[in-house]
Order: C-alpha cells, then structure tokens, then sequence
C-alpha cells in the first residue's frame, strides 16, 4: 500500500504523555522547595560527552586566558579563577547554548518568572576559588543602578511623609553613620543602600524582584566539601534574612561559628543544577578547595552561573545593567584606572565607581526592562549554538 507502519505511534504517544506527566510532578516538588527552602537540585543538566566538552572548553580558556582572570575579584584572596561575561567569550558562550537545551529547566523557570522571563546579563564561571556567605546582589557602586529606580524612593523614601529605609540598609558611604531616618534615606539615595535594596521592595506587584540563580557543578561533589552551602529559608523575609547574614559574616559583632547556623551543604553531582532565589544567604567551597598556584594540571572545582528574571524594571536595574557595567571594570582597565590594586583589579567602594556609575546612567537611562528577547523566544537561537 505504500502506507508507514503505524503501530507503535499509540505507545509512542504514551510514552510522550507519561514523561509530560512525570515531569509536571517533579516541577510541583521543585516549586515548592524553592518557594519554602530557597533552592532545589535539578540534576544532570549537562551529563556525558556534552559535560566532558564544557570541561575542556573552560580548560582550553584558561590555558589561552587564564592569566587575565587570576585577580579578578579579590582573586589574590579567594584563589583560582574568576571568568565573568562569559556570554561576551566566543570560546565560552557554548555554556548557555547548553542551558537553554533542559526542558526542565525551562518548565520550571516560567512558573518562577512567568512567561517573558529573561536571561540577565550575569553569567559567569568560577574555577577552585573560595566563596565566603552572601547573596547575589549589586554591592558598592552598582547599588546605585538600584536606588535609580522610582518605585525605590517611593517605597522608602518618599519626599514627602515618614521614610521607611530597606530594613538592611547600610548605606555604601565612609561618612559618620546617620542618626535618623533621614540622613539614612539622603546617605542612601545618594550611595547605594548597601544590601537588599530590592529584596523586599514592591512586594505583590509589577516590581517584585523576582530572581534566580542557576549554578551548574561540572565536577562531582557527592563525597567532598566543594559544593555548593545554603542556608535554607533566608530568602523569605527581612528578618530572618538579617539574622542569618549578621551569624555568619565574620565582621558581623552577631557573628557565631558557621556550625551553629543550620545550612545545607549541597553534595551535587557532575553536571546538576542548583536553582535558588538570588537573595538565598550561600557561599561556595571552603579554602582546602583554592588554588593559589593555580595549576592547571590539578583536579579543578568548576561552576558556571547563570542569573535569570522577571522581565520588570528590577531586573534590569538590580541585574542586567549593574552586572554588565562591573564587567565593563573588570576588562577594561581604563576605568577608574588610578584606583585599582596592585593586580589591576577595580575598587567598586572608590569615589571613581561612584562617578562611572552616575555616568552611565546619565549616559542611558534605564528602560524598565533588560535587554534582550524573552528566554522562552531565544532559546532557539541559543540552542544552534551546540
């Protein structure tokens, strides 16, 4: 007759519903661990010959590259490498190609995020480095892409009426500390709030901050300490975000050892994704994982991250606009080139930051969106890529 066989089509097609059905249970579970925990794991994002490949592509950039990025961010410090913009690195942008393919990771994503969801210009990789307790954020200078925002000084600090400042505040400034609400508000606007400028402004409308991290591990963490820790609820409330903060940082006077503070220690394996909230309170591996020799010969820690948002004003301005200006610093050098350290890395807390900051935003204001095509429409794009 000339006609295909079609019997198995039925059984294809119920294979098809099954795994539909199963990974519309999985994405509940996983909602409901980030809303309640701040993080779930989303494991083999990146699994066999596609794995070994981003291994050696990071290898094979810091073979030919990895000078430029020994101190990068208090490198000296922290060891390693730090490779930030990476969607700008002809040799690295294969990384979110390779995201964009998890289907999971999209499903889930969207009921985060919503539909229009946006890959924010904060995609980086971090290669046997230590990380010490924070959450993602613009600090210093950048904050004030933040407090740029309208809806900001309404929230917080309204011309006219009490002032309320973010309950974190602290304002980015060397001047006498404020006495009143009012001199905090006018250090504020002026300098940055310091931490958590947008965390829990507009919470319940259009200018929600809405933002997550999705960290991909490229080696296997199951039986060692290099994975990723997590202080599971701190994402959810000023309050107990403040506390957690004020226990583990060690210039913190609340500071406590790290063992009295419940947090997770993510045992990860090779190519699984941790999604968290971005003001989830985290840190990466201890100092037994650095490498301040910097060989490249030695078994290497690796994570990429990628930040993703809402598509609303914050992410624009909390993310997008502030992540891409401190890449900007970092690479090129002729920015704020007389305040930098010895190893040529920038100082974000120098009156030079301050002043390249307000001179970008006076150059481009911000449009209330991030750049860029919605996630869900570029993925396409993304994937031809691979």
């Amino acid at each position: 007759s000339g006609q295909r066989p079609r019997g198995r089509r039925p059984q294809q097609t119920m294979m098809r519903y099954a795994l539909l059905v199963a990974l519309v249970r999985a994405s509940s579970h996983w909602l409901d661990a980030y809303e309640q925990r701040g993080y779930f794991v989303l494991p083999r994002v990146f699994s066999g010959a596609r794995l070994m490949h981003l291994r050696a592509a990071v290898a094979r950039y810091l073979r030919d590259h990895g000078k430029d990025h020994e101190y990068m961010m208090r490198g000296e410090k922290l060891g390693g490498w730090f490779v930030p913009g990476i969607e700008r690195i002809d040799q690295l942008k294969i990384f979110e190609a390779e995201v964009a393919r998890d289907e999971r990771l999209a499903r889930i994503l969207r009921r985060i995020l919503g539909d229009d969801f946006k890959l924010l210009e904060r995609s980086e990789i971090y290669v046997s480095r230590i990380g010490n307790w924070h959450s993602d954020d613009l600090y210093d200078a950048f904050d004030l892409y933040a407090t740029s925002l309208p809806y900001v000084a309404e929230e917080w600090c309204p011309p006219t009426g009490p002032k309320r400042p973010p309950p974190l505040a602290k304002p980015n400034t060397r001047a006498a500390p404020p006495k009143d609400d009012d001199e905090l508000c006018a250090q504020g606007m002026e300098y940055g709030f310091g931490k958590a400028t947008t965390f829990w402004a507009g919470e319940g409308t259009a200018h929600e901050r809405r933002v997550t991290t999705v960290a991909v591990y490229l080696e296997d963490h199951a039986d060692n300490e290099g994975g990723l820790s997590v202080a599971p609820g701190s994402h959810r409330n000023a309050s107990v975000h403040g506390d957690t903060v004020a226990r583990l940082d060690p210039w913190s006077p609340s500071h406590r050892p790290e063992a009295e503070t419940p947090f997770d220690l993510i045992r990860s394996g090779a190519g699984d994704a941790v999604v968290f909230d971005s003001r989830l309170v985290h840190r990466g591996p201890r100092d037994d994982v650095a490498d301040f020799k910097r060989e490249l010969s030695r078994s290497r820690r690796t994570v990429a991250t990628f930040s993703f948002g809402r598509n609303n004003a914050v992410s624009e301005a909390a993310f997008s606009r502030g992540m891409r200006f401190r890449t900007d610093m970092l690479f090129n050098g002729s920015i704020c080139g007389a305040q930098r350290d010895k190893n040529g890395d920038p100082d974000f807390g120098a009156p030079c930051a301050f002043d390249a900051v307000r001179e970008d935003l006076a150059r481009r204001p911000l449009r209330g969106v991030p750049d860029g095509r919605p996630f869900l429409e570029a993925r396409r794009d993304l994937a031809r890529r691979r």
